[in-house]
């Protein structure tokens, strides 16, 4: 998610506003412009700057609209219904955020818009104003005495990055085990375990590959798969063996040249040279063995069993989950698990990084909450959340969460507005 969000911010900078307009490129610049003011983006963010500077552009160069196409009255009617978004927008946080403290700043950025233009009914919009402080104030009291600090973040493990995979699940599923234990899990095994049955390898009969079955799933059906048999260690099989980068690309080719081994096509050395990066735990003797006596279809799973020695196990543990279907009351369970000192995967929406001031989009991900504090700087009551993208993630929206090391602090709120459901182990 995070490449993605680094290519809409390169995006939506695309366009550089000149102090000087340049008329003979007044036709390209304006369709640049349009793309970014009526794309579908444009409902998350103030589209302001941008239609300023399309209508400078038609002042200036007196342009003639109908040469591109569009209505003369289409940059006025975009700033109307541009304006009404952006409150809507800035509620939304407002409301939320006082929900869970202070609301100083956000509530003087509202004013100012607000005197920006004309405002057609300012007595109801004074008395959202009274009534949303009133509730901050109120929210605020309460927090501060209960919004006690709490760190996990030396029980978990460490970052570490998924790269291009969609293995969210197996990280979160392979940190909550770390805390459990004492031992430092691997997120690949989970994965791998997960598709370690014969419903998947019907999927590998009909043709698919590895990284396709291991890049979906859901926690609790990923601890369960791996309880049976024990948690591997991720010193024997490492979440990271292809430095965590785009792991999809090399399990991949490794998938494909497995199968041609045991097809006959490639030779064993071929293929031990790039296994060899990710089962570093086996000696080439050992993976040549492990081909011999595997099908296509179970091959990869034999070379993570020959790989895993020393199982954790898991018979004591159960894994639970609860949802979110009150607030109040996810909240208070979600409080009820972090203050017994017991880290909670949650799956969230994940667009509110790249667009904080509106509801959560549809970018499902998994990630874990490992802490709590009261901002003395915001007055907000965070939680602390791990995600795995590797120590240099942060949100794109880096104004709006205090993030390092890989973790980001999130207003209480905001992350149980996008939380859908929970999940701990005990």
């Amino acid at each position: 998610m995070h490449k993605l969000i680094i290519i809409l911010a390169f995006f939506f900078n695309s366009v550089v506003l000149a102090g000087t307009t340049d008329c003979e490129k007044a036709d390209e610049s304006l369709r640049a412009l349009n793309t970014e003011i009526f794309g579908e983006q444009s409902e998350f963010v103030d589209m302001t700057p941008k239609l300023k500077a399309a209508i400078k552009i038609v002042d200036e160069c007196k342009f003639d609209l109908r040469k591109i196409g569009v209505p003369d009255s289409i940059y006025k009617d975009a700033m109307v219904n541009n304006r009404r978004d952006e409150i809507s927008r800035q509620k939304f946080i407002l409301s939320l955020y006082a929900t869970s403290g202070k609301i100083d700043s956000k509530l003087e950025t509202f004013k100012k818009y607000m005197a920006s233009g004309n405002d057609l009914n300012p007595a109801k919009t004074q008395q959202y104003i009274n009534d949303v402080k009133k509730l901050s104030e109120q929210s605020f009291a309460e927090e501060s005495k209960t919004c006690s600090t709490i760190d996990l973040r030396d029980k978990t493990g460490p970052v570490r990055n998924q790269g291009m995979d969609g293995w969210c699940y197996a990280f979160t599923v392979a940190n909550l085990v770390s805390w459990k234990s004492g031992k430092d899990i691997s997120a690949a095994a989970v994965a791998f375990g997960y598709s370690d049955n014969g419903y998947h390898d019907l999927y590998r009969m009909l043709g698919a590959n590895q990284n396709f079955i291991t890049n979906q799933g859901f926690t609790t059906a990923a601890f369960r798969a791996s309880k049976s048999k024990g948690f591997c260690l991720e010193s024997e099989l490492p979440s990271e063996g292809f430095n965590g980068i785009e792991t999809n690309v090399p399990l991949a080719v490794l998938d494909r040249m497995g199968k041609e081994v045991i097809n006959g096509k490639i030779s064993k050395d071929d293929f031990n040279k790039v296994a060899a990066k990710a089962f570093p735990n086996l000696t080439a003797a050992q993976i040549n063995e492990v081909l011999g006596r595997a099908s296509k279809s179970t091959y990869f799973n034999k070379l993570v069993r020959k790989s895993c020695e020393h199982r954790v196990s898991a018979k004591d543990m159960e894994m639970s989950f609860f949802n979110n279907l009150d607030a109040k009351k996810f909240g208070k369970e979600l409080e009820q698990h972090l203050a017994e000192g017991r880290p909670v995967e949650i799956g969230y929406n994940g667009h509110f990084f790249t667009h904080p001031h509106t509801p959560s989009g549809l970018a499902y991900h998994s990630s874990i909450l490992v802490g709590r504090r009261m901002n003395a700087k915001t007055g907000q009551c965070e939680y602390l959340l791990k995600n795995s993208y590797g120590k240099s993630w942060k949100p794109a929206a880096v104004d709006e969460f205090d993030s390092e090391g890989g973790y980001a602090w999130v207003p209480k709120s905001r992350m149980i507005e996008a939380t859908r459901n929970a999940s701990y182990v005990k």
